[in-house]
């Protein structure tokens, strides 16, 4: 089976079969990785370190688009019934020209490396189309990224095709001094923790964020507006009358009904499906939309 093998000193790169590799230069850029069949995060099995002691599997990039915001590269996974770290037998490594002469028979030398495995699409995904999210980095610095497409490559690995979980900047820059004084920073509390969901929670948790948060901001906007502190305290669906747009009213509309399908009673009653992806990419471009036509943002 493919595998590499990673120095965790110098994180020179190893390719090969079994324990056996060669060198790989330059050195490819590797990602602990964290991958999540379906579309529930549990941040509890993600890394808290970049020690590969702890890594179930990395993540070896082999490009990456900033415009479009898609990576593709390889993902292994940490060998069954091994110990990390393992003997492997490699080829001396170019940067270091002497390790020539500490070679065996054949050129081979003996080092203790971590191992991981191709990781196999098929066997743990079944469908290749199916949902699946795959955090990247530590528990303290970490993104996630949607599992969009794997092809099979003439190596046996799967060549896996990631895109970031949202694009960046999907909430517009708040304009602060648009925003009533009293309540701004409840706002600005609101709005932070949706963008931080978006790049590392769930579906489901976006949605309810991008509710809470499209609640509030409206609220707070129709409070100033009317005078009526009550506007703060009404649901979404309320307050989405109050808006003159139709396209407003829409948008609120949607993302308070959007929210209920959280609701395994509402799926049940409803005949509903649940949330999926693009809903949450949905409800963070319909909270970015409210907030340019509330004109709180710096470029209306």
């Amino acid at each position: 089976m493919p595998a590499i093998a990673i120095d965790q000193n110098s994180y020179f790169v190893y390719e090969g079969e079994g324990d056996h590799g060669y060198p790989v230069s330059p050195r490819p850029a590797l990602s602990i990785a964290t991958l999540f069949p379906g579309s529930e995060v549990d941040q509890s099995k993600i890394s808290s370190t970049n020690y590969l002691m702890n890594a179930h599997a990395v993540f070896r990039e082999d490009s990456f688009d900033p415009v479009t915001r898609v990576r593709r590269g390889r993902l292994y996974q940490r060998p069954g019934g091994k110990a990390q770290p393992h003997q492997w037998h490699v080829q001396p490594h170019p940067i270091y020209p002497h390790e020539t002469r500490g070679a065996g028979r054949g050129g081979w030398l003996v080092k203790n490396l971590y191992g991981f495995e191709a990781w196999s699409a098929a066997r743990d995904l079944g469908n290749p189309n199916k949902a699946a999210l795959v955090a990247l980095g530590t528990a303290d610095a970490f993104t996630l990224w949607r599992l969009i497409d794997v092809e099979r490559i003439v190596t046996g690995e799967d060549l896996v095709t990631l895109r970031a979980r949202t694009a960046l900047g999907v909430l517009p820059e708040l304009n602060l001094e648009a925003v009533p004084e009293k309540d701004r920073s409840k706002v600005v509390e609101t709005l932070d923790k949706l963008s931080d969901a978006a790049y590392r929670a769930g579906p489901e948790s976006v949605v309810e964020l991008a509710r809470a948060a499209a609640q509030w901001c409206v609220g707070v906007f129709l409070a100033d507006k009317m005078k009526n502190p009550d506007m703060r305290l009404k649901e979404l669906g309320q307050l989405a009358k109050h808006l003159h747009e139709d396209a407003n009213q829409a948008v609120a509309s949607l993302l308070a009904r959007l929210h209920s399908r959280n609701k395994l009673n509402e799926q049940e009653r409803h005949d509903t499906r649940p949330i999926v992806e693009g809903d949450a990419e949905f409800a963070l471009a319909a909270v970015g939309m409210l907030l340019r036509e509330l004109a709180w943002t710096k470029h209306s």
